[in-house]
Formats: C-alpha cells, structure tokens, sequence
C-alpha cells in the first residue's frame, strides 16, 4: 500500500500550518516551505477548502487557514478529502458487488485491515503529529 503524492502534500501543508494555527498562510509560502509545486498545492487547497478543513481569505492578506485546531483535525479527515472512502481492494467499493461477495475468503482479512487503518487514521492528530516531530528533533 502507498500513500498518494497528493495526500502527502495535503498532511504536509496542513502540519505546517498547524504550527501557527491561527495564521492565514499565502499559497505561495506553504509551497516553497513545504516544496510542493504552486500548481499542485491549489488544486489540493481546493480540495481542503470544499472539504471544510482550511478557509480561504481573499484579499491582499488573504490565503488559508485552519477552520478547526490541529487537535480537531484527524488524518481521516485529510485522507477523505483527497482520496474519499478508504478502501483497500475495489470490490469493498459500496457501489459495486464482486460475484464472489458471499464466498469470498480475503473479503473479511481485507475489511480487518481497513478498520485497522481508520482506526489509527482516526486517533492521529495534527497536533499529535507535530508534538511527535518536536520531540524526534530534541
């Protein structure tokens, strides 16, 4: 399994603005500080935005901030608002039924590992996580 391009810029802008807050953050410096292409970060802010996770201010001191504290914001919320749904394998998707449905024998380690992950997705903060990168630093 591997984590999108995208959605690691998504966690990398949001911690970054997670260290202030309260501050709204210009497009421009959340990319050269985070090193994400200008073009790619605005379609991800999009994202955020529509998704509730950051407001964006227009204006000469416009740009984005948080809408909730890093303790508010799980790694759910990020993974969903750039990837939608967590599933593992396709046939968990709620709009498609496998042949194999009833009789399938990974379907149930497959479900395990995906509640796993919502689980662990659910109880990481941004908060959490820049607490952890602080103490790896001292």
């Amino acid at each position: 399994m591997q984590i999108s391009r995208t959605l690691d810029y998504a966690v990398r802008s949001l911690s970054y603005m997670g260290k202030k807050p309260i501050v709204t953050f210009s497009m421009k410096e959340i990319a050269e500080n985070q090193h994400i292409p200008l073009n790619y970060l605005a379609k991800i802010m999009r994202r955020l935005v529509t998704r509730g996770l950051v407001r964006s201010r227009v204006g000469p001191d416009g740009g984005y901030v948080l809408t909730k504290s890093p303790s508010e914001i799980n790694l759910r919320h990020i993974y969903e608002a750039i990837e939608g749904e967590l599933r593992i394998i396709d046939c968990m998707d709620k709009d498609k039924i496998c042949a194999l449905y009833e009789t399938c024998p990974q379907l149930p380690v497959w479900d395990r590992v995906r509640i796993s992950m919502i689980k662990i997705l659910e109880d990481t903060t941004l908060d959490e996580m820049l607490k952890q990168s602080r103490r790896d630093l001292t």
